[in-house]
C-alpha cells in the first residue's frame, strides 16, 4: 500500500514538472535590439550585409543569428530577402526565422510563401510553419488550408 501512495506521488510529480516544461518552452520569447546583444556599432549593418550576401554559408548564418537572437531591426531584411531568394533551403531557414520573431508582417509573408511557392517542399514546410502559429494563437480562427 506505501508503495503504491509512493508510485502516485512519484508519477504526480512527474506530471507537474512536465507540464511546467511544456508551459515554459510555450512562453513567447521577446524580440531583442541589437544593441541588447553587443555594443559593436557595425553589427547591424553587417547582419544586414550578410543577410543579403552571396555567400550562402554567410548569408544562412546571417539569418539563423538574426533568429537566434531575434534581431528586430532584421526583420524587413529577412522578409525583402524571403521574397527574391532563389535557395529553396534558405526559404525555409527564413520562414522558421519569421517565424520566431513572431510579428504580424514576417507571419503574413510566411502565409504568402506558403500558398505561392513553386516549390512544393517550401510550400509544404511553410504551411506547416504557419499552422503551428496558428494553432499556438489562441486570437486566431483563420486556416491556411486551401
Amino acid at each position: 500500500m506505501k508503495n503504491q501512495e509512493l508510485t502516485q506521488s512519484k508519477l504526480l510529480t512527474l506530471f507537474v514538472v512536465v507540464i511546467l516544461l511544456i508551459s515554459a518552452s510555450s512562453l513567447p520569447a521577446q524580440n531583442n535590439s541589437i544593441i541588447n546583444v553587443t555594443s559593436n556599432k557595425y553589427a547591424l549593418q553587417n547582419l544586414l550585409t550578410g543577410i543579403k550576401s552571396d555567400n550562402e554559408g554567410v548569408q544562412r548564418s546571417s539569418i539563423y543569428f538574426a533568429g537566434k537572437y531575434r534581431i528586430a531591426e532584421s526583420e524587413s531584411a529577412l522578409i525583402e530577402q524571403l521574397s527574391k531568394e532563389e535557395n529553396p533551403s534558405t526559404r525555409i531557414l527564413i520562414t522558421l526565422v519569421l517565424f520566431e520573431m513572431g510579428s504580424i508582417e514576417g507571419l503574413d509573408a510566411v502565409k504568402k510563401l506558403a500558398l505561392n511557392d513553386v516549390d512544393p517542399k517550401v510550400r509544404r514546410m511553410s504551411t506547416h510553419i504557419y499552422n503551428e502559429h496558428l494553432i499556438n494563437d489562441f486570437d486566431s480562427s483563420i486556416t491556411l488550408n486551401k
